[in-house]
């Protein structure tokens, strides 16, 4: 099979001109572990009405915290990220695989 004359030019990636970051240490992710910690150990440690906190049980008050830290927490880590600061592109496995293939190639 011949390859036409004048191939039609592949349009242009939104994602050029992007900086890339692979490889890079990215230990402001650890933080978001904070929400999850937050409520996974809500039963085990505040599972008791008492003490009460401003007159709500002490499992209520734990869970309006932890609701309230939480985006505190994402916030943080996207802030500390060093992907976020360089408005870089998030490498995942799916993007590797694109960049084996030649453009125009479907799967």
């Amino acid at each position: 099979m011949s390859r036409p004359e004048n191939p039609e030019p592949a349009p242009p990636d939104p994602l050029d001109g992007l900086p890339a970051l692979r490889g890079a240490a990215r230990p402001s992710l650890w933080l978001l572990l904070v929400p999850v910690l937050l409520y996974g150990a809500a039963p085990l440690v505040a599972n008791r009405v008492e003490p009460r906190v401003l007159g709500v049980p002490f499992l209520l008050a734990w869970v309006i915290a932890a609701t309230i830290v939480s985006p505190l927490a994402i916030w943080l880590a996207a802030r500390l990220d060093p992907a976020y600061r360089l408005n870089a592109v998030e490498p995942i496995p799916a993007d590797d695989d694109a960049l084996d293939r030649p453009r125009g190639e479907g799967r």
